[in-house]
């Protein structure tokens, strides 16, 4: 029996909470302030405990973030002004600015979360909500399953006591930054108070479409769109799953690094 593109997201659901260590290079397209911006990095993490390493080729060639789970501040080497390492808060302004995501959504978790959000959400129409197809990408064979969701819609949100656009887009796993972007007069992740009114999306997208590489199944190439057109876009090479990596390669003091 022919496979549905649920089937397969679902072996990738699997695939991905298999893993235990993954490296991987990064390339990742987002809309910030209505253009597509681009940044290239490696990328090397440990699923648990969170651990992680990264290193940028473009446009900051030889930045590096480290990042463990439980720290309050992620190790910054800039590899250029202000000339020493930074320690900031992961999910702090400066860390997110002109960024979609944190180092916290690295590796494959968070959008499976999402994913998984929206099939439980609408388990009953999924098999009508997506499409499967095949086609090669960079030589590795690839199925490409499509998630249209003509349920997406702009609703508004009193804000409760506590809340942040942070804490509000995880609740319902939505993009922070979409919240931020719709919502013109919010300065930043905290700029909310409780009973203020905000505007927000029912549903992370409206349109998702995924790459997974038929042999690791996971996915390669991941395509995310809002009502103005593409959002987000990334690419994974040079895919490792479970490399052995060395406690120390989570170290500022490994020697290959640049702290």
């Amino acid at each position: 029996m022919a496979q549905s593109g649920a089937e397969i997201t679902r072996q990738m659901f699997d695939s991905t909470k298999k893993i235990k260590t993954l490296t991987y290079k990064m390339k990742k397209m987002e809309r910030i302030e209505g253009e597509m911006t681009t940044q290239i990095a490696s990328v090397k993490l440990q699923r648990n405990p969170f651990k992680v390493y990264t290193r940028q080729e473009y446009p900051n060639n030889g930045l590096e973030v480290l990042y463990a789970e439980g720290d309050k501040a992620a190790l910054i080497n800039p590899n250029g002004f202000p000339w020493f390492n930074l320690k900031l808060d992961p999910t702090g302004d400066r860390m997110r600015k002109k960024q979609h995501h944190t180092i916290h959504n690295a590796g494959y978790d968070h959008v499976v979360s999402i994913l998984e959000h929206l099939f439980k959400k609408y388990e009953h129409q999924i098999n009508e909500l997506t499409t499967l197809k095949t086609a090669d990408w960079q030589g590795r064979e690839c199925w490409i399953v499509e998630f249209n969701n003509p349920h997406f819609k702009y609703d508004t949100y009193t804000v409760r006591r506590g809340e942040s656009i942070t804490s509000i887009a995880a609740k319902y796993k939505l993009s922070g930054y979409m919240l931020l972007e719709i919502n013109e007069d919010i300065d930043d992740y905290d700029d909310i108070s409780e009973g203020q009114n905000i505007t927000i999306p029912n549903d992370y997208s409206p349109r998702m479409i995924l790459f997974i590489d038929q042999k690791l199944m996971v996915p390669v190439v991941m395509k995310v769109y809002d009502n103005k057109g593409l959002y987000e876009h990334y690419e994974y090479s040079e895919i490792n799953i479970d490399p052995d990596i060395k406690k120390e390669e989570f170290t500022a003091e490994y020697g290959a690094y640049g702290f």
